[in-house]
């Protein structure tokens, strides 16, 4: 989600021409990452146990997962292991105006992946996620997901009431956790890296498909930031 991150962005397909469909293909069997899976067991019962991580985060995550692609996924735990701070992401609040409490963070950005493939979803009701997404929904959930990664750099949680105004810019400089995964993307998938490279930019885009990407994104987010906690604090 950071613009200025990977460096190898004037290589990056013009806007115009990227594909909105075709372009998310599974990996062969052999070459099966499941990164984003062990990391989700880790935290439900392995050596993240630890964390004391809500069942229902941990379980929301791991359906959402499951509406990801490979290269989605392993683009995601890439992510999350380039911060270095991953435990702060697992446990720390979101911000002192919404999901104030511990594993804010992780709920915010699970409810706004969710809202992108769902606008009415609501996890308190347990309904299922669709079972039919396309590639654009993809991307903009993952997009969403990470939107707010680099908080994880922020000791103190931030006011988000403050950004709540268009263009909607990631919250902090992600360089650290993102220009390798996205270097790494690049490798497998140039579309969807490229993909990734356009929705997260800071300045707009002439493309018409990239725009709604972008708003999807950004409305889902919003969104999110406007869900109460369905945590208990003590």
């Amino acid at each position: 989600m950071n613009p200025h991150a990977p460096n190898l962005s004037r290589g990056v397909m013009p806007a115009q021409l990227l594909p909105v469909s075709g372009f998310l293909v599974p990996p062969p069997k052999a070459q099966e990452d499941h990164a984003l899976q062990e990391l989700i067991m880790r935290i439900n019962g392995g050596s993240l146990a630890y964390l004391r991580v809500p069942t229902s985060l941990v379980y929301r995550w791991a359906a959402l997962c499951g509406r990801w692609a490979p290269d989605l996924q392993v683009f995601v735990a890439q992510a999350l292991r380039h911060t270095g701070n991953l435990d702060n992401f697992l446990v720390q609040p979101a911000a002192v105006d919404h999901h104030s409490g511990y594993y804010g963070l992780l709920e915010c950005s699970i409810a706004a992946a969710e809202l992108a493939l769902n606008p009415r979803h609501d996890p308190a009701q347990l309904q299922p996620l669709p079972s039919e997404i396309d590639e654009l929904e993809q991307v903009c959930s993952v997009a969403a997901f990470l939107f707010d990664l680099g908080k994880v750099f922020d000791p103190r949680p931030s006011d988000d009431r403050r950004r709540c105004v268009e263009p909607l810019t990631p919250y902090s400089d992600l360089s650290r956790c993102w220009r390798s995964s996205w270097k790494a993307l690049a490798g497998r998938n140039t579309v969807l890296a490229a993909w990734m490279y356009h929705v997260g930019r800071n300045t707009g885009s002439k493309a018409v498909a990239v725009e709604i990407a972008r708003r999807l994104t950004h409305n889902a987010i919003k969104a999110a930031w406007r869900m109460p906690s369905s945590l208990k604090q003590g």
